[in-house]
């Protein structure tokens, strides 16, 4: 995928380490492959917290209300 067209979502997930807390950020298209990245470790009873959110630029931000996106 190009830098033209980014991944729709990122996950920044939050694991508990010897050191200390180690966080991650992921992108990804669908929703649904954030399963496979938690599930391929390290072992989710490490996992402290998992914020998703859409990964667009802040220039490019959607404004998009809930009312709009009915009327659509």
């Amino acid at each position: 995928m190009n830098d033209n067209n980014p991944r729709r979502w990122q996950a920044k997930i939050i694991y508990r380490s010897e050191r200390g807390p180690i966080d991650v950020v992921h992108t990804f298209e669908e929703i649904e492959d954030l399963h496979d990245i938690i599930e391929r470790g390290p072992h989710w009873d490490t996992l402290i917290s998992c914020t998703v959110a859409l990964n667009f630029p802040e220039e490019d931000a959607r404004s998009l209300t809930i009312e709009e996106a009915e009327r659509a």
